[in-house]
């Protein structure tokens, strides 16, 4: 009976030749093998990102403001430049409102010289005939129709020296005067006793004015010095 187990004992020994707790230990190839991490040497850490967003905002307002600045530059130089323009502008405007009233006035007194001229030469003619009829004729015991013919061209001449006034063209009679070369015209010289030298002997024909301008020098006989 002791023969029949140990031979029991020696045919089931192998089975369980390998522990329970050996079997269930994990092997070493089994095991998870350690995972490592690497950071990147350039990233920056979270105060570093930190710290370069605060530079570059500053940075960012001071570009934002100088352009700003440079804007508003060009506009303040536009608007000098259109100020210069229109202040420009507005001197041609009034030099040529000057220039169009002095050619306007020169037009109109060019105008008037000349119809004055031919009113002068009416009066000339007037003179004349008035001087034509000696004045022992004019008594109150003379011819009616002579004195009021005689009565009448004198109206006439005064009517047309006083159009003449109005429009500035004025008569003048030098004679005693010293000559003057710029309102008179030599017609002859002749010494006079008792009578100054280089002055007006006689007037032959009176001159006119216009507006402080002449229109017809006065024609007369200068004294001649006796020397």
């Amino acid at each position: 009976m002791l023969r029949a187990t140990s031979s029991l004992l020696r045919t089931a020994a192998p089975r369980s030749a390998t522990p329970a707790a050996l079997r269930l230990a994990p092997s070493p190839s089994a095991r998870p093998s350690p995972r490592f991490y690497s950071t990147p040497k350039d990233a920056p850490t979270p105060e570093k990102e930190g710290e370069g967003e605060a530079t570059s905002a500053p940075s960012e307002a001071e570009a934002k403001l100088a352009d700003l600045s440079k804007q508003l530059e060009d506009k303040n130089k536009l608007v000098a430049e259109l100020k210069d323009a229109r202040l420009r502008s507005l001197a041609d405007f009034e030099n040529l409102q000057k220039i169009s009233l002095r050619e306007k006035q020169q037009a109109k007194d060019f105008a008037l010289t000349s119809f004055a001229k031919d009113l002068i030469s009416s009066i000339d003619i007037i003179s004349l005939a008035l001087k034509s009829i000696p004045a022992e004729r004019l008594t109150p015991s003379a011819d009616k129709d002579l004195l009021d013919l005689h009565m009448g061209v004198t109206l006439t001449k005064k009517e047309i020296e006083k159009v003449l006034k109005r429009h500035g063209v004025v008569p003048f009679n030098p004679e005693g005067e010293q000559f003057d070369p710029n309102l008179h015209e030599a017609l002859y010289q002749a010494p006079v006793p008792g009578k100054e030298p280089g002055s007006v002997l006689e007037c032959q024909e009176i001159g006119y004015m216009i507006k402080d301008r002449l229109l017809r020098p006065a024609k007369v006989g200068v004294v001649l010095s006796q020397e």
